[in-house]
Formats: C-alpha cells, sequence, structure tokens
C-alpha cells in the first residue's frame, strides 16, 4: 500500500468519525461486511464532502469502478489556474 492511499484512509477516517464514529481503517480495507455498512452510513448522513471522500476511498481500494466517470471525456472542460491569468487591467502589464 503507498503513501496516498494511506493518506486517504487516514483522511476519511477522521472525516467519518466526526460524523458516524470511530472507522478502523484495517478492518475497512480487510472485511468486506464493515466497509459495506460504513459507506452506506456515510452515503445515508448525506454529507457531501464526506461522501466523495467515501467514493475516492472505495475507487482506491478497489471496491468501486471508476470507468464510469472516465468513460464521458466529451463533457471535461480544462479550466486555467488563475495563477497563470495575466493580470491586464492595472498600470503594469
Amino acid at each position: 500500500m503507498d503513501n496516498k492511499t494511506l493518506v486517504l484512509l487516514s483522511k476519511f477516517s477522521v472525516s467519518a468519525r466526526k460524523v458516524i464514529g470511530s472507522v478502523n481503517p484495517a478492518k475497512l480495507i480487510n472485511d468486506s461486511g464493515y466497509s459495506t455498512e460504513i459507506f452506506q452510513k456515510v452515503a445515508e448522513f448525506g454529507d457531501e464532502e464526506l461522501i466523495i471522500l467515501s467514493l475516492e476511498v472505495q475507487t482506491t481500494l478497489g471496491l468501486v469502478a471508476a470507468t464510469a466517470a472516465a468513460g464521458n471525456t466529451s463533457k471535461v472542460v480544462l479550466i486555467k489556474p488563475a495563477a497563470e491569468e495575466k493580470y491586464i487591467y492595472g498600470a503594469r502589464g
């Protein structure tokens, strides 16, 4: 397991603890019944950020296929970061 996965699991555990109580990351990985129960509780609570984080964890652990999100790229719009935009209304140009 890489560092990115560990960070994601710990972030999910801390966020979920505030809402549904204690979450055991090791049991979440190894016990499918436990993970189903935890992810269902998160979905029922309805916190959008926690649900998105939950889906990221499920995708990383291989519990949900990411093909639906990656399959349709025709609606993807790239947004230029604000840091790269040039300020054109001031004295400096």
